[in-house]
């Protein structure tokens, strides 16, 4: 069983995806970070990267420049696009392979922050949305990565209404509290989740 974790820039879908692996003893798995490493030497990611753009992304030690590759993403769309073509399909055959590795009662959680945007809810059996205070969420975004909120703004702009990301899931957390007041609510998914799985267990 793969459980999707979902929500807008800031909301804190890191938090709530480590939470509840935790609670349910569960293995996480962050697209962010397999992106991270598909862009590294030797990966396929980076192989397809230099085959689009050359060395245009490279740094002097042939590495890829992130902060370069991100900013000229915000900047040109036709990079985000190619860039995602690139990565999306990779992500989501890692994803999907680490499901299928997994036995049916075998409980794993994938953050996916754009995944109602690339249309693969129907790869998750259930998916939580983490939702937060817009301006808290910006706020979030601008201390972590040193960035101005112009170009936090640009990136909610780039991503589906946070509102419409509830509509769509099975349940919503809302992360514009205390920790503390995220950790009941991810407590009550965990159990509810338990629940699921002990039922499909005895059918």
């Amino acid at each position: 069983m793969m459980i999707g974790i979902t929500g807008g820039i800031g909301s804190g879908k890191s938090l709530v995806a480590t939470l509840l692996g935790e609670m349910l003893r569960a293995p996480v798995h962050s697209s962010d970070d397999i992106c991270r490493r598909l862009l590294q030497r030797g990966e396929a990611g980076y192989q397809q990267v230099l085959d689009t753009w050359g060395e245009r992304f490279l740094t002097d030690a042939g590495d890829i420049d992130r902060t370069l590759l991100r900013t000229t993403v915000f900047a040109d769309q036709s990079v985000r696009r190619a860039l995602e073509a690139i990565l999306h399909p990779l992500v989501r055959l890692e994803l999907l392979e680490a499901k299928n590795k997994g036995a049916p009662q075998f409980l794993q959680i994938a953050e996916v922050p754009l995944l109602f945007e690339c249309g693969w809810a129907a790869d998750f059996d259930y998916v939580v949305c983490v939702t937060a205070d817009p301006d808290l969420a910006v706020q979030r975004v601008v201390d972590r990565d040193m960035v101005s909120p112009a170009d936090v703004k640009m990136i909610f702009a780039l991503q589906m209404d946070p509102l419409l990301k509830a509509e769509r899931s099975d349940w919503v957390i809302d992360n514009s509290g205390s920790l503390s007041q995220t950790k009941v609510q991810v407590r009550r998914v965990a159990a509810e989740l338990r629940a699921l799985l002990a039922e499909d267990k005895s059918n």
